[in-house]
């Protein structure tokens, strides 16, 4: 499931330069307060990397010195040429785990007409039901 909530911030995030990797690839960027620590934590089914970039001084990097800025590019050029010439694996499902279109307005279960639905996963022992009306649509996204 984890896998699952970071290959999204690759796929639609702030992580969207790594699709250019062509396989399937999860991770996550970070920024501290006041530009002073980037990074970027990725991974393939068969390599984990993680890049900082920040100085010993704890002085800003500069503004807008952001994980996806700073430190993802280094990370990108690294697996590029870690990866080169290796094998593409997909990351693999358990079990207990599976994947259902939900509407991400409401997290209820849809179907395939749905134009907003989308498939995510979860367990099998925790699936969203049909008539989830305990869901409230929060429109105001100023918070």
């Amino acid at each position: 499931i984890i896998t699952s909530l970071l290959q999204s911030v690759v796929e639609e995030g702030t992580a969207k330069k790594v699709r250019s990797l062509g396989r399937p690839t999860a991770g996550k960027t970070g920024t501290t307060n006041n530009y002073i620590d980037a990074w970027f934590l990725g991974y393939t089914p068969k390599l984990l990397t993680g890049v900082w970039v920040g100085k010993d001084d704890v002085e800003p990097l500069g503004r807008n010195e952001t994980g996806s800025r700073a430190a993802l590019p280094i990370w990108l050029d690294y697996m590029k040429s870690a990866l080169a010439e290796t094998p593409i694996y997909n990351f693999s499902v358990t079990p207990e785990t599976v994947f259902i279109k939900i509407n991400p307005d409401t997290g209820s279960l849809t179907n395939s007409e749905d134009p907003k639905g989308y498939f995510e996963i979860f367990l099998k022992d925790n699936l969203p039901n049909k008539q989830n009306k305990q869901l409230t649509v929060i429109t105001d996204k100023t918070f």
